[in-house]
This record gives structure tokens, sequence and C-alpha cells, in this order.
């Protein structure tokens, strides 16, 4: 893996506002951007296609090394493809959901996929975006960040977000499944999401998203000094 490729880690809690910075900054500095929670729903997606256990280790494998990552120069975020065929757009179900958060918690599924992540270090840059991007995955980063907000302003992020789209939503119910999905992330066994030591955290709650963007500009510029 080339070790002098730039790389700006974003790990954080669901609805900090992370994906969406990540695909800003992408778009913005013309980087890579890989968003790693699709890996997972992937996974999700393929065993509930093959009706696979998510314990034959022998099964899984086959699925992950037929997996690539592909990107053209008019969209920097990576698209899946198993078997040449391009699988992204099946990703967002709220079943295949449920199915990756069990996948992520497999501490081998994670270290499967670590040669399919690291192959997305190309030029000119990374922006890598996950829940261990800056703990487990590319630790040699030079900026790894950690987003987070507070619980009501992230629940009303999503309620908004899925209204927005169309879909029946219960705020209360949003707020108890962000609960649900925080302690699933922060007490797994498998690379739990905790911030990098040497991660910059922003709290997201009281920002908008030019200054979040600013302010990640400034912490990069100080880091390539």
């Amino acid at each position: 893996m080339k070790t002098d490729i730039p790389i700006i880690t974003i790990d954080g809690l669901s609805g900090s506002g992370k994906t969406t910075i990540s695909k800003m900054l992408s778009e913005n500095m013309r980087w890579n951007l890989l968003d790693s929670g699709k890996l997972y729903r992937a996974i999700g997606y393929l065993v509930n296609q093959e009706s696979l256990n998510m314990n034959e280790k022998s099964q899984v494998n086959l699925l992950v090394n037929n997996i690539r990552l592909n990107s053209s120069p008019e969209d920097t975020e990576y698209k899946i493809f198993y078997m040449d065929n391009n699988i992204s757009m099946h990703l967002e179900n709220e079943k295949i959901g449920i199915i990756a958060s069990q996948v992520a918690k497999l501490d081998y599924i994670r270290n499967m996929l670590l040669p399919l992540q690291h192959s997305s270090l190309k030029e000119p840059g990374l922006i890598a975006n996950g829940r261990d991007m800056g703990t487990k995955v590319f630790p040699q980063a030079k900026l790894k960040l950690f987003f987070t907000a507070s619980l009501e302003i992230r629940a009303q992020r999503r309620f908004e977000e899925m209204k927005n789209a169309g879909k029946n939503v219960n705020l209360s119910e949003i707020i108890e499944s962000l609960k649900a999905r925080d302690d699933s992330d922060i007490n797994r066994e498998a690379s739990p999401l905790v911030p990098a030591k040497d991660a910059h955290t922003i709290d997201s709650s009281n920002l908008n998203i030019k200054s979040v963007l600013d302010k990640i500009y400034k912490l990069y510029t100080i880091s390539e000094a």
C-alpha cells in the first residue's frame, strides 16, 4: 500500500454529518472517496441474495474476492461492483442496512475487506469515510477527523432526510434507532467506534456545512506544513 498519497479519514456517529462532508470534500478537492459502510452493505446484500450464512467463512470470502471498487473522472466516489456488475444502487434498502449492521460486527469480515479498502488509495488523494478508518484501515493518515453531534440534532437530520425522500417517519423511533446504533458501534468487539488518538473531534451540532469545511481545510493545511 502506497504511503505517500494523502489521506483524510472521517469517522463518527451515525447522522453526525460525516457522509455529507466526505462527499463535499471529495468533490471540492477532486480526491477519491471511499464510503466503507457501503462495503458492509454490499456483503449484506450479497449474503441475502445468495441465501448464505454469514458464518460460512469460505463462501463469504468468495464474495469478497469478487468485489471491486471502480471510480470515474465524472464521479469521485467509488462504486461497488460484483462480478463486473454495479450493485451500488441496491445498497440503500432498509433490510440490507439491518443485515450490514450484523456483518460489521464480524471481525473476520472486517479483516477480509482490508485489502479491498487499501486498494482505494490512489492519486491524487483519498477521503475515507467510516467508523474505523483512522484507527484500523488507514492509521498512517496525516489528518484524522472524528464527527459527533447531539442525539437530538442527529435524529432531526435523519427525520428531515427521510421525510424529504417521501418516507413515513416518526422522530421518536429515529431517536431510539440511533441510540441502538450508537450502542452497537461503540461497544462491539470488532473495531469499536472510537476516535483515533491523534484525531480531531468535530462537533457538528451547531455548525453549518461551510463552517465545517473551512475548519477541515485549515486542519489539512496545518497537517501538510
